[in-house]
């Protein structure tokens, strides 16, 4: 059998790591000279998104993937614009992406043996005609939408810096307002003691007024911190259907797996990576095999829809019954499914934020 996987990102690379588990090498060709995005930085992998399951216990147990962790996250600070709360806890890990080690990209790159051709642009339709079966997993949505299966349905633009100053590496910071984040957010996540990457969601707007809202979140917080490492990307999350055409499948950011909410996106990517490739080597319907993927990534929306809803005021109430004992419990150091308890009640919870700011 002769597979082409189009990206050496965290899909492709999964993808391939399901391939060899059966025996089934394949060949990728990924554009840039190396894997892995251009610029390191860290990412949260949250508890509360994965529940009953540990994380990367879950990607091991269910999907033969291993990754290794920066470092357990136990403290997540959250800022809205006159609210500050902390939660402690069990919550989650902190992972490194880019292109150097400990990186989830380069333990990808290391667990697999088949060919990488870097510096290698493909025709996917060509590819098509010479391989059995071709995934697609370049990290964008352009041969999605060249195929007539993209649907855009949130854009944004991350503008982040590594930054050097002094951080607990087990602490995340988050920040809510409108001011500068609009309907999205902005985060600390540290790669060590005195370094750190300190992004800004800025959803639908252009690189110039992302850049604005970048200078604006500087000068309402007050961050003592240095930068050392700016840069800026376009993240798209968008449904897709079906995801495999004839022998293309689709994964990753491709295949419409980048999460609407928090976007990091690793746990998404990989599990449709490792799907696509499972479905090649078993000839199960890699739609099938989709369906809880699927499921979580409209659990995933409606988180975003609730925070798009929200002005500061509501941010500020948000806030502030997250940090309430009780609900703090619930949400951060429980096994409930959170997600889908919250998802059934999003409605009520908008209408008890909207109606407890106007009774503030």
């Amino acid at each position: 059998m002769k597979v082409a996987v189009i990206g050496a990102g965290i899909a492709g690379m999964a993808c391939v790591h399901e391939l060899e588990r059966y025996g089934i090498e394949s060949v990728i060709f990924e554009q840039k000279k190396q894997s892995g995005e251009l610029f390191d930085h860290s990412a949260a992998t949250l508890e509360m998104f994965t529940r009953p399951y540990d994380p990367l216990e879950y990607l091991m147990s269910d999907f033969n993937i291993s990754i290794k962790p920066l470092q357990n996250l136990n403290s997540i600070i959250m800022n809205s614009p006159s609210k500050k709360e902390t939660v402690k806890g069990n919550l989650g890990y902190l992972i490194l992406r880019g292109q150097h080690y400990p990186s989830v990209e380069t333990q990808l790159y290391s667990s697999i043996k088949s060919k990488v051709y870097f510096n290698t642009r493909a025709d996917y339709s060509q590819l098509a005609r010479e391989y059995d079966h071709v995934v697609v997993a370049n990290g964008q949505h352009d041969i999605t939408m060249t195929m007539g299966l993209w649907s855009t349905i949130y854009q944004t633009h991350i503008i982040g810096a590594n930054v050097l100053g002094e951080f607990d590496v087990n602490t995340m910071i988050m920040w809510i307002n409108t001011r500068f984040a609009k309907s999205a957010y902005a985060y600390l996540t540290p790669m060590e003691k005195n370094r750190a990457f300190l992004g800004l969601v800025v959803p639908n707007s252009t690189p110039d007024q992302a850049r604005e809202y970048w200078k604006l979140f500087w000068e309402i917080e007050k961050h003592p911190w240095d930068i050392v490492y700016e840069a800026m990307v376009q993240h798209s999350s968008g449904s897709v259907y079906p995801h495999q055409i004839e022998n293309i499948l689709l994964a990753g950011t491709a295949g419409g797996f980048l999460e609407p909410f928090l976007g990091f996106g690793m746990l998404s990517s990989v599990q449709s990576g490792v799907l696509a490739g499972r479905a090649i080597a078993t000839g199960k319907k890699y739609e099938d095999l989709l369906l809880q993927l699927k499921e979580d990534m409209k659990h995933s929306l409606v988180f975003r829809e609730l925070l798009a809803s929200l002005g500061n005021a509501e941010m500020d109430r948000l806030v502030a019954a997250l940090g309430t004992p009780g609900i703090k419990q619930f949400v951060y150091n429980t096994n409930i499914d959170l997600v889908r308890i919250t998802t059934a009640m999003v409605g009520k919870i908008r209408k008890y934020l909207h109606i407890t700011n106007r009774e503030g």
